[in-house]
């Protein structure tokens, strides 16, 4: 039986690596299943990879409330089917620790260069980088720009636990903490900073007047 809005795992644990699940819905190249630990692809951050039953999942995607598998071949299945499932766990914590590394860059972005410096849209985080798009009155100050990636790293080094839970108000929504800062988040996070490791922050390619592309890697 097909679930209207398939239970989210990765909200509550996101290290799990295999899981069992049932199918619940065939369509084409896309397989749903009664709940899930895979990552849809949203709030930037790209969907996961792994298998089910075997077969290659190749993206994630949600549509409708529904948490859908892009399957390289999905033929062998059919609704009921009790399936093993596998994510590919070191993009998956690549991930993780990035995303948690651009939350911490943006509260530190905007003590180093002001409220004025402010995200101008959602990012785009896979397992190599997150790039992020800054609104800037001036040229890119290079010198603090490093001062953020020193001050992030200090920060990281301390092990900071990281918090992650759904809004007790909306179950739907992931709340993320660190110390007094908060914000709604829908990814993937480690549960303590130093998991994230050294990281390294370059000018990206830029993005139009106004703005600058500040890229997050793993150091």
């Amino acid at each position: 039986m097909r679930l209207d809005v398939p239970k989210n795992l990765y909200f509550d644990d996101p290290y799990v690596k295999e899981f069992s699940s049932r199918v619940a819905a065939v369509d084409g190249n896309l397989v749903e299943l009664e709940d899930t630990y895979f990552f849809p692809q949203g709030g930037g951050q790209t969907g996961d990879t792994g298998t089910i039953g075997g077969e290659k999942v190749v993206n994630v995607v949600a549509k409708d409330g529904r948490i859908l598998h892009v399957m390289e071949n999905a033929t062998a299945f059919h609704v009921g089917d009790s399936v093993k499932c596998a994510i590919d766990w070191e993009k998956r914590y690549r991930k993780m620790r990035l995303h948690s590394a651009s939350h911490i860059v943006y509260y530190l972005m905007r003590e180093v260069f002001g409220e004025g410096c402010d995200i101008a849209s959602s990012g785009l985080l896979d397992e190599n980088k997150e790039r992020s798009d800054y609104l800037f009155n001036g040229p890119l100050d290079k010198a603090r720009l490093k001062e953020v990636e020193d001050r992030a790293n200090a920060l990281i080094a301390e092990g900071h636990d990281i918090k992650a839970y759904r809004d007790p108000a909306d179950p739907s929504v992931l709340n993320w903490e660190l110390g007094s800062w908060k914000m709604q988040c829908c990814g993937t996070h480690p549960k303590n900073t130093r998991e994230i490791g050294r990281i390294q922050l370059s000018r990206g390619k830029k993005p139009g007047k106004g703005r600058e592309r500040i890229e997050i890697s793993l150091a």
